[in-house]
């Protein structure tokens, strides 16, 4: 796996919108901010601005702004603005060679998912699962655990989670892989559907039902995907608690997770700092790490960055 040069202050991030549109200028301001109080200099896409209904642009825009700044010696790192709904759409318009050629440091989430595990998987570069620029709010821990994580060339350690639940017991070491369930599952029987063999594989989502949760999990079951990996992180899944479509037959979330995810023989902790949340961790997809459910802690034995 190639690791990307870690960041150091007053590099140049690029910022681009590879999903969703930004509302304002004003945003793209707040993300300036954001990204020069880490300590590194921003420098916005040309089109990161542009809005095509739910899209910040067409595809070939979109991409053109990623591509530009991933053949870009001078750009080392791109951060998504936003995340929102776009990057399933631009995945075969990647350039993944000129990563492998000047790799970078790539971050963001949700909907980002989509491209994240594509360019580690096409590219083989390590990737970050993080806050996005405009949108995420960078509390001192959100900007201390991304700094950790792209700035310093040390594995980093334990992340424990004392108010975690166990659904399944045990303890397990893979590479980390995943992101948004949404996607993940979108993404099945596609060229760019998530190789979770014996991965440790996060999710997380916002604004789902118990039931279409559990309609994702049961088609990532169906397609043997979960059967092959090796542990499961289950993030913050934010108003997914809430059924107003079956009234008379709601099931709590967290019967949902062990239903669905509690037979698979394998350990399977819920409560991790990922996801839809004001504080959230940046995890490297595609370093190896261990997860123990009985301890309550995911371990990352490997540097992400060089």
């Amino acid at each position: 796996m190639i690791r990307p040069p870690a960041l150091r202050d007053g590099d140049i991030v690029a910022l681009v919108s590879p999903a969703g549109p930004l509302g304002d200028a004003a945003d793209l301001a707040r993300a300036c901010d954001a990204v020069r109080a880490l300590g590194f200099e921003p420098r916005p896409g040309a089109r990161a601005l542009l809005h095509d209904g739910y899209l910040a642009g067409s595809d070939e825009e979109r991409a053109a702004d990623f591509n530009e700044a991933a053949r870009d010696p001078r750009v080392r790192g791109i951060f998504a603005l936003r995340g929102g709904y776009g990057t399933m759409r631009i995945l075969n318009l990647l350039d993944y060679e000129a990563l492998r050629r000047d790799p970078k440091v790539i971050l963001g989430y949700s909907d980002l998912t989509a491209l994240l595990n594509a360019v580690t998987s096409r590219a083989g570069l390590v990737t970050f699962h993080g806050p996005v620029a405009a949108l995420s709010a960078f509390t001192p821990m959100v900007a201390q655990a991304l700094r950790r994580a792209v700035c310093v060339a040390e594995p980093l350690g334990i992340l424990a989670m004392r108010d975690a639940q166990a659904i399944s017991g045990g303890s397990a070491r893979g590479r980390l892989a995943g992101g948004n369930l949404s996607l993940i599952s979108a993404l099945v029987g596609t060229p760019f559907a998530l190789d979770l063999d014996d991965a440790l594989v996060f999710l997380e989502d916002v604004d789902e039902a118990p039931y279409r949760i559990d309609r994702m999990l049961t088609q990532l079951r169906l397609s043997g995907a979960l059967a092959k990996t090796a542990g499961v992180l289950v993030g913050e899944c934010r108003n997914c608690d809430v059924d107003p479509e079956h009234a008379y037959g709601r099931m709590p979330l967290d019967r949902t997770l062990r239903d669905r995810l509690g037979d698979l023989g394998l350990p399977v902790l819920a409560g991790a700092a990922i996801g839809h949340i004001e504080e959230q961790w940046t995890v490297p997809i595609g370093v190896r790490a261990t997860l123990d459910a009985d301890a309550r802690e995911l371990r990352v034995e490997e540097a992400a960055v060089t």
